[in-house]
Formats: C-alpha cells, sequence, structure tokens
C-alpha cells in the first residue's frame, strides 16, 4: 500500500550571491537547522546534524574521499560530484551531499537530504 507524500513547500533562502562556491551555510526552516553547501556551484542541502553525536555539518570540509581497497592499493573518489562527501567536524563521518547517506554505514547511517537549487538569483530549499 502506498502511503501519501507531504506537498514539498517552496522557502527562499538568501541570495546565491550570499553563498558562494566553496561555502556552507546553516538556515532554520520549521524549526530544523538545514546545511546548504555549493561546492563547485553545485548546491546540496542536508540536514545540520550529524546523526552520530549532534555536530554542526555546516562546519565539516567537503571534498571527495579514499575508497575502501586492498591492502597498497588507493583510489580516490572526489572528481564526479555524486562521490562529493562532508566530513563531520567533530568525529569525521562522511555523508555523501547527494543523497545524506554515510561512507561507511550506508544502510544504516544517513542525515537527511533536501532539494535545493537557484531560483531567480536565489537559493531555494523545499521541504
Amino acid at each position: 500500500m502506498a502511503t501519501a507524500s507531504r506537498p514539498e513547500t517552496k522557502h527562499v533562502l538568501c541570495p546565491v550571491a550570499e553563498l558562494p562556491p566553496g561555502t556552507a551555510r546553516a538556515f532554520e526552516v520549521k524549526g530544523r537547522s538545514i546545511a546548504v553547501f555549493n561546492d563547485e556551484g553545485r548546491l546540496s542541502a542536508l540536514r545540520n546534524v550529524c546523526p552520530h553525536h549532534g555536530a554542526p555539518l555546516c562546519h565539516g570540509r567537503v571534498e571527495g574521499y579514499m575508497k575502501p581497497t586492498a591492502p597498497h592499493e588507493y583510489e580516490y573518489s572526489g572528481d564526479e560530484p555524486e562521490n562529493r562527501v562532508v566530513f563531520c567536524p567533530w568525529h569525521g563521518y562522511k555523508f555523501r551531499l547527494s543523497d545524506g547517506r554515510s561512507v561507511t554505514h550506508p544502510d544504516t547511517m544517513a542525515v537527511r537530504s533536501y532539494r535545493v537549487e537557484v531560483e531567480d538569483g536565489h537559493v531555494v530549499l523545499w521541504m
């Protein structure tokens, strides 16, 4: 049986010029802290709380990561947008910007992700 989905509401957050590439910022929306990241011109939005101990993810660094490989083999995964992650600023947990899933525990740990885009020169969040 399919469940009814809630309609998303549009929230205008700020002019896009206030969130330049390489920055992240927290916004309070409907009583929740939402981290919005501008990673090389690609916007992502995640709940601003690490599920491990509650760290604000907007303060974490964004980059690629080393994939798990055999000993003495190294494979960097950071050039593809779907492999960009935010590192928790407290304990280093990694969450994909594309969907909020944990890199190391994707089936059991995730952060809620939200649709975010630019409309008429403003950053717009849908939730």
